[in-house]
């Protein structure tokens, strides 16, 4: 079973235990034993023995065997199965010299085995009888009264990997580690070792399957390098695959690197800062953890943050209790707005310095309780927020109240301020921001200014309601396709999630607490796509939402037992939504479907009309107009197959006829023809408009950047290393031209130095040089000039006297070489250029 928005489980599979994963390869027999002849009584108990031996029969001494015992009576809500492990004396066993081993008085019933090979017997897989990987993989024994069950396990030799792990001067990496993990389950470690003194390690008893290796200097240590995965890289996805066989032995060895470094000074009107904090955190994505970084500042204000793994950063400089507001590196005062640093294990960076300025503090009382009745929430958790440059509440810091529930923090930068209070522990309290909110976008917020006090910021946080229970299937299992979803009614008829809250689950049962007074609702419904999905239902076997129990919850209020039976039948049938589309109707731009909102598990096909018929090869959920569909009108058809459901079919309603590429070039001559070939050959980009609309713009003046941009796509958009400092102060590396510049220089098609001038009106003459440059021809010039304006001795002759000799340019008289080039003229240009060049 899934849970929305709750955590993980306590400890419902409490009384079972894992023992580490592996597979055991055994054959089961059964044997009876007569009872004695002068047994006064019978036997009421049974055993199970049996002889482990390795691949070549010989016997396997101190393999530990343990027992897992099926309660025929084990509650449904309680576990998600009936195994436990047996603990105590004599309730599992270790194989003597001859393999031999045996566990006596068990009680009648089943049960499954599992083989933990040892210190001795390492090169052997771990297994459960018989054979298999898991528990839920075994082999049922049977144990009968006065009987023992046999078994006759034959463990496999695992892979070992083995190899040494040293430092990037060659040092061995003593106490680091290196993990193997199946890429079948990247979250579970199937085997280790630690590194001996000598730098080396042997992982033992691997079972076949493809693996990634990861090593790294181990727990608590003092050294500055970084995890790293076998060879060389930093993430699971970009290591090295390692298939092993049975028995198989392959050497993998480890360089470890040092992390990156970055370290720089912070002052405080130009003097040095002793004390503050400096940290580097994690700026990814949600999905990947990466440890934050810390460092405090020394006498001279200097600071060092060594061993970053490579990843992206922002630098934090914080001054809590103190006087100076905290600051992100480049002067941000919110994290949002930070700068990002990516470094990569080996990188030193330098200058990562910090001015802080006076900062302002915020001070209140938490309390708890109902109102009227409240006491101080001593000690309790708060957060204290700042509002960020795009309005959202950005978290600064967590921090703890007093024994009389007091607080002060400083050291805040100037801004929008507001605390949320979590209560003390002796509760479960409802969250609650300043103002007697619940949500953020409700909190109140207060201004914190420089050198100043921001008082008074009470918070009172109530006792918060509980709900949980327990769901299980109409055979009183798990239900493992369904999810719990709480709705709560944020206002009258509008129905939401809960604040953020705390919470648990198994497979089983739910628990949701720390939840805010007022009505609720509890949903139950299949999340699995399957064809025989279970029925949704809400709490009592309501049908919908309309006719669900609400649940009127006060402060504290505990409600369990919100349980439900989940069941299946046959889908109600549901008639296709509304498919509609987003985007500009107009060649070259994407236009995006929207199915609509067809329930869960189900399967959407898509297919584009244009003019009603269907476009060959559209049968994604975005469609771009070619030339060939200019004129006609778009629409979609989503052909959509719910669970267990005939398929249905939503046409979404047409676009307005498709503009052409440039809705301002509708011509099929002269500089049409050529700003058309332009476009259709993404030679020169158009110009969007406020509307959303692509427009070409043709009279407007080109651009040096648009002429750089235009003969570097001409080229193919050549890989090229981009120099790591840009060439030219006006084009700096966020520039959106400046691969296509950067390839012009160097290419020597461009000899300008120091500046390029990107947004510079480009000149007759300059376009001339550009042409002949890239052109790469030898040619000599005529001895009398062409044109009456430009001579021999102009600085642009001979490129203007072979743009006339190949035919490029087709004036006559004078050629106007500082006159400005339009971007239809600059389109006319390229595409007799790139004929001649083509020859």
């Amino acid at each position: 079973m899934q849970t929305h928005a709750h955590g993980s489980p306590p400890g419902r599979l409490g009384r079972r235990l894992l023992a580490a994963a592996g597979a055991f390869a055994v054959a089961l027999g059964l044997a009876g034993f007569a009872a004695p002849a002068n047994a006064a009584e019978p036997e009421t108990t049974g055993s199970i023995a049996g002889v482990v031996t390795g691949e070549a029969g010989a016997p396997l001494e101190g393999v530990w065997v343990q027992l897992f015992h099926c309660d025929p009576d084990f509650d449904p809500t309680q576990q998600i199965d009936c195994w436990n492990l047996l603990w105590g004396e004599g309730q599992d066993a270790r194989t003597a010299a001859d393999g031999s081993f045996a566990i006596e008085g068990l009680e009648p019933g089943t049960y499954r085995a599992a083989l933990g090979p040892q210190a001795s017997t390492a090169q052997y897989v771990y297994e459960y009888w018989d054979g298999a990987a898991s528990l839920e993989g075994a082999t049922d024994i049977v144990v009968t009264a006065g009987a023992a069950a046999t078994i006759a396990p034959t463990l496999e030799v695992g892979a070992t990997v083995s190899g040494t792990v040293v430092d990037d001067a060659g040092a061995p990496v003593a106490g680091g580690y290196v993990y193997a993990y199946l890429t079948s389950d990247l979250n579970s470690t199937r085997g280790g070792a630690s590194v001996a003194g000598d730098g080396s390690y042997t992982i033992t008893g691997l079972p076949a399957g493809e693996y990634v290796l990861k090593a790294g200097p181990g727990w608590g240590s003092t050294t500055e390098l970084v995890d790293e995965y076998w060879q060389d890289v930093y993430s699971a996805d970009a290591a090295t695959r390692l298939d092993l066989e049975a028995g198989q032995a392959v050497t993998a060895d480890f360089e470890l690197n040092a992390g990156a470094v970055i370290e720089g000074t912070v002052t405080s009107g130009g003097a040095p800062v002793e004390g503050v904090d400096v940290s580097a955190v994690y700026a990814g994505s949600p999905d990947r953890w990466v440890e934050t970084v810390t460092a405090t500042t020394a006498a001279d204000g200097t600071y060092r943050l060594a061993g970053l793994e490579q990843a992206d950063y922002v630098v934090g400089f914080s001054d809590f209790d103190g006087d100076l507001g905290q600051q992100f590196w480049q002067g941000a005062v919110d994290r949002a707005s930070a700068t990002v640093l990516s470094v990569a294990p080996g990188d030193e960076v330098e200058g990562v310095d910090a001015q802080l300025t006076a900062g302002g503090s915020v001070s209140g009382i938490l309390t708890q309780g109902a109102a009227g009745a409240a006491t101080p929430a001593a000690g309790a958790y708060f957060d204290v927020l700042r509002k960020d440059a795009a309005g959202a509440w950005e978290r600064v810091t967590s921090e703890r109240a007093g024994e009389d529930g007091g607080y002060e923090v400083s050291g805040l930068a100037p801004g929008e301020y507001t605390v949320l209070s979590y209560g003390s522990s002796s509760a479960s309290w409802a969250a609650t921001y300043y103002g007697d909110a619940y949500y953020p976008e409700e909190a109140a917020a207060v201004q914190v200014a420089a050198a100043t006090d921001a008082g008074d910021v009470d918070v009172l946080t109530r006792p918060g309601v509980t709900i949980g229970g327990s769901v299980i299937d109409e055979h009183g299992g798990p239900a493992r396709d369904a999810r719990v979803t709480i709705l709560y009614e944020r206002a009258p008829g509008t129905w939401a999630e809960p604040p953020a809250h705390g919470g648990s689950g198994d497979e089983i049962s739910y628990r949701a607490g720390g939840m805010p007074p007022g009505n609720y609702v509890v949903k139950f419904e299949d999340v699995s796509g399957s064809a025989d999905p279970y029925v949704t239902q809400y709490w009592e076997r309501a049908a919908t939402q309309a006719e669900a129990t609400v649940i009127e919850a006060p402060n504290g209020g505990e409600f369990f037992g919100i349980d439900a039976v989940m069941s299946r039948t046959e889908p109600e049938p549901e008639p296709a939504p509304t498919s509609t589309l987003t985007g500009v109707a107009q060649v070259g731009q994407t236009l995006t479907a929207n199915a609509g909102d067809w329930g869960p598990g189900a399967e959407l096909a898509y297919r584009w009309l244009a003019g009603g018929q269907p476009v060959d090869g559209a049968t994604g959920a975005e469609f771009t107009p070619a030339d060939a569909q200019a004129g006609a009108a778009i629409s979609v058809e989503v052909t959509g197959t719910r669970p267990g459901a005939e398929p249905l079919v939503a046409t979404s309603a047409a676009t307005a006829a498709v503009l052409p590429r440039f809705a301002d070039v509708t011509g099929t001559t002269g500089h049409a023809a050529n700003v058309a070939w332009a476009g259709a050959n993404g030679v020169i980009d158009g110009v969007r408009g406020t509307d959303g609309i692509v427009r070409f713009d043709a009279k407007a003046a080109a651009t040096r950047a648009t002429v750089a941009v235009a003969l570097y796509r001409l080229a193919g958009s050549p890989e090229f290393v981009l120099p790591a400092t840009p060439t030219f102060r006006d084009v700096p590396a966020d520039h959106e031209a400046r691969t296509a510049i950067e390839w012009l220089k160097a290419e020597g098609i461009t000899s300008v130095t120091g500046t390029f001038s990107p947004s510079a009106q480009l000149k007759r003459q300059e376009l001339a040089a550009f042409l002949y440059r890239a052109a790469d021809v030898s040619f000599t010039a005529p001895a009398t000039a062409t044109f009456s304006d430009v001579p021999k001795g102009h600085a642009f002759f001979t490129p203007i006297e072979w743009l006339k000799a190949e035919g490029i340019t087709t004036v006559s008289g004078t050629f106007g070489p500082t006159t400005v080039v339009t971007r239809e003229h600059l389109a006319t240009f390229l595409k007799r250029w790139d004929a001649v060049t083509a020859e």
